[in-house]
């Protein structure tokens, strides 16, 4: 979905306070674009949202000039997990060091993902007995 339809999908995101989380991962398989990482706190949402830069850096440079920005419709967004902010910033913990580097919506990926599998597993706790 791009980015007017995720937000027109939930009225809370509207009105949300989002954390930012950086706007310049890469992907090695889109080097062509940037992504910006963000956490809605109303939903508890973590995003991501695909930013093409089909001229290359030069293209990302004007893009920050807002010069030739691409159209709404090709700003796509991903939910990557859903949590509260406190487990999402100790999963990317020291993410401002990783951002810069090749590939690293990779990592990202990873550390979220893992967030998703240890809010998903079940409880190893038992119940009190009757």
């Amino acid at each position: 979905m791009n980015i007017r339809e995720f937000y027109d999908a939930d009225p809370r995101r509207q009105t949300s306070e989002e954390v930012a989380f950086g706007y310049g991962w890469t992907t090695e398989d889109d080097k062509h674009s940037t992504y910006r990482l963000s956490w809605v706190a109303d939903t508890g949402e973590a995003y991501i949202v695909r930013e093409p830069h089909p001229g290359g850096i030069l293209a990302r440079y004007l893009d920050q000039l807002r010069v030739d920005q691409v159209d709404v419709g090709e700003l796509l967004v991903e939910v990557l997990a859903t949590t509260d902010r406190y487990a999402l910033e100790a999963a990317l913990a020291g993410w401002p060091a990783v951002m810069p580097e090749k590939n690293s919506l990779h990592w990202a990926r990873r550390q979220l993902a893992a967030l998703s599998s240890a809010n998903s597993s079940p409880s190893t706790t038992r119940p009190p007995s009757a």
